[in-house]
Order: structure tokens, then C-alpha cells, then sequence
């Protein structure tokens, strides 16, 4: 499911981001819609596990003789927090929210500019950054057949540049920042996911939020024009 809903959400974007007559040249509106769509979902999952588990409580539990423990059935919304901002919170998860915008806003740059063909090419890096970064601030080691692995993926990155047909400087760019974002974001979740209870869903929520106010000023100065037209 995972891989069905990644690939189909790949070439959406490039549909929304550069296919003719359907795309919006307004790539940072397209990802803060989704941010607010994310949010939205959160909320509804949130609200419709809250009334689950109050219609829960009002139902006859089950027994056994040895024990006099309540035993419910759980329902798949069971798994979602109930979705309320506290911009005290929110403000611990602010830094963790600029590297995400940085990441979806570079991967959607990426998909406008480059062919889908290119895209895991110029989105390759991300394992190199995980390494580096995990050796800059976590302090991690890194063997010399790690090394070694890592340079086959640098050169793998350049041939696959060199040979593509329609390329993109200001697309492979994006693509290596947006690797570079999506590292920094595994790192920083692991900072992050304890101001929030260690609930990823949590997270998912205050960082949708956080975006949604922080792509405003990005439209504004950037793409007003074609919003306003």
C-alpha cells in the first residue's frame, strides 16, 4: 500500500506541477493545499477516534471470571490523538517544521522541473546525507565499507546526471536540497517526537499546522501574482 500510494503520489504532483493544461504554476499553493489537506485528515481521524472511544465506554464489557479487566474492541481510528494545537508545543516542533517545509517544497520544486524518468535519480543522495549528518550531529561512526558503498552512490548520482536527456540544473538542485531536508527531518523528528508524547500522528498534525502558516509569507512574496490573477 505504502508503495502504490508513494508512486501514485509522485506522478500526481508532476501532473500538478507541469503537465499542460491541468498543472497550476504555483508549486508552493499546491504543497501548503496538502498541508492543509494533511491537517484536516488529522482532525477528522482525531474527532471520529474520540467519538468511537465515547461510544466504547457506554457498551456492555465483557468479563471473564479470573479477571475484571474491560475488554473493548478497537477500531482503526483507535490509533489517532485527538488533533488540538498548543502553540507551546507547537513552538518545540517549529524546527523540526522548517526542515519540513524545506523538504516538500524542494521535492515538489524537483518534480516541476525534472522528468519523473530523473527524479530518484536527482533525489538520490538522501542515504549519503543520512550518514554525513548522522556522523556531523549524532556522532555515529562510519565504517570505511560504508564509505565505500556511499561513493558508488555519488558516482551513480553524476553518471545518472550525465546521461539524462532533459536535464535540469534547477531541478537536480532542488532534488539534492530535498534530500538533504528529508535527512535533517529523520534526524530532528527523533529531537522532536518527545514534546509530542512520542505520537507520530501527533506530530503529523502540529507539523502540517506549522507549515500552513509558514508557506503564507512564501506565496506572498513569491507566486501573489499568479494567485491573485
Amino acid at each position: 500500500l505504502y508503495w502504490v500510494v508513494s508512486i501514485s503520489m509522485v506522478y500526481l504532483n508532476k501532473v500538478l506541477m507541469s503537465s499542460d493544461g491541468l498543472s497550476i504554476p504555483a508549486p508552493l499553493f499546491v504543497t501548503w493545499y496538502q498541508c492543509v489537506v494533511t491537517a484536516i485528515i488529522c482532525w477528522v481521524a482525531g474527532k471520529l477516534s474520540e467519538i468511537m472511544q465515547k461510544r466504547a465506554d457506554v457498551l456492555p464489557t465483557l468479563t471473564d471470571t479470573n479477571e475484571t479487566t474491560k475488554v473493548h474492541g478497537k477500531s482503526f481510528f483507535s490509533q489517532f490523538p485527538k488533533a488540538e494545537y498548543k502553540p507551546s508545543i507547537g513552538m518545540k516542533v517549529l524546527p523540526l517544521s522548517f526542515v519540513f517545509v524545506g523538504m516538500i517544497a524542494f521535492n515538489n520544486l524537483c518534480l516541476k522541473w525534472v522528468e519523473v524518468s530523473f527524479y530518484n535519480v536527482a533525489r538520490s543522495l538522501t542515504i549519503v546525507f543520512n550518514v554525513f549528518l548522522s556522523r556531523l550531529i549524532l556522532g555515529n561512526p562510519t565504517s570505511v565499507r560504508t564509505m565505500a558503498c556511499l561513493a558508488l552512490v555519488i558516482v551513480g548520482f553524476f553518471m545518472g546526471a550525465n546521461g539524462e536527456v532533459n536535464f535540469s540544473f534547477h531541478g537536480t538542485v532542488a532534488g539534492v536540497c530535498s534530500s538533504l531536508f528529508v535527512s535533517l527531518n529523520s534526524i530532528f523528528t527523533k529531537k522532536v517526537l518527545p514534546a509530542v508524547d512520542n505520537d507520530h500522528w501527533k506530530l503529523t498534525f502540529y507539523n502540517n499546522i506549522n507549515a500552513v502558516i509558514m508557506f503564507l509569507p512564501l506565496m506572498a512574496y513569491f507566486e501573489a501574482p499568479v494567485l491573485l490573477d
